[in-house]
């Protein structure tokens, strides 16, 4: 009876077995923990590179829609020769036009008071400016009409030789273009954008000036009321 009753505890002994319990607590804290530091990057991250495509796509659509104006000159010092207007601001008309010195595309230099004894019209172009090239075709006619009786300078707005150069072939240029590598000269007349023209009488006093693409009828008329002595701007619209 004594030896059944060992025999019975045995079973008591099989349920002492050690569990697994700590490994059961590792996997069970594995999948249940969360790190903090995660779960704030990841919407922080999403967040901004939401943000910067909308400010990349704000900036693309105002570029594209930004028209291709000139920029605008700021005043400075100014030293090729003769720079300058009466009293250093924006040159006047009935005051002598700021004079230069500058290469052309060949290379060879164009002085201002080069071309005293006739009208001049001094043009401030870019070949990237859109009124400038259409305005070009039209200054190649005029300049072909008055032949030496008046002169047609278009100076070009920092850009290469090789650049300007090219247009002048293309269009067919017949008329000299000082390169502005520097802007000093632009800037010393002190424009607000391209295509501007300033008229010059036979003496390099301004008489007139046109901001935009030119009318080639008021460019005529205008010249023609300088060679005679009379000019009014307001008559020629």
């Amino acid at each position: 009876m004594g030896a059944q009753l060992e025999v019975a505890a045995e079973p008591e002994d099989t349920d002492d077995e050690p569990v697994p319990e700590p490994v059961e607590r590792q996997v069970v804290r594995k999948r249940g923990g969360r790190d903090p530091f995660r779960d704030l990057i990841i919407p922080v991250a999403a967040i901004t590179a939401v943000v910067v495509a909308i400010v990349l796509v704000q900036l693309i659509r105002e570029r594209e829609s930004t028209p291709a104006t000139a920029p605008v000159f700021a005043p400075g010092s100014y030293s090729p020769i003769e720079l300058g207007s009466q009293g250093g601001g924006k040159p006047k008309l009935g005051e002598p036009a700021p004079g230069f010195q500058l290469l052309d595309v060949d290379g060879q230099v164009v002085r201002l008071d080069g071309f005293r004894g006739r009208p001049v019209l001094i043009n401030f172009w870019a070949t990237w400016c859109v009124p400038c090239r259409k305005e070009t075709p039209e200054l190649v006619e005029l300049q072909s009409e008055w032949g030496d009786q008046a002169q047609i300078v278009g100076v070009n707005y920092s850009e290469p030789a090789d650049t300007a150069r090219a247009f002048a072939t293309n269009f067919g240029i017949n008329y000299v273009l000082p390169l502005d590598n520097t802007g000093e000269v632009t800037g010393s007349y002190k424009l607000t954008g391209l295509p501007e023209t300033f008229f010059l009488d036979s003496e390099g006093i301004i008489r007139d000036h046109r901001i935009g693409q030119l009318n080639p009828d008021v460019a005529r008329c205008i010249v023609a009321s300088i060679q005679a002595g009379n000019h009014k701007p307001e008559a020629c619209r």
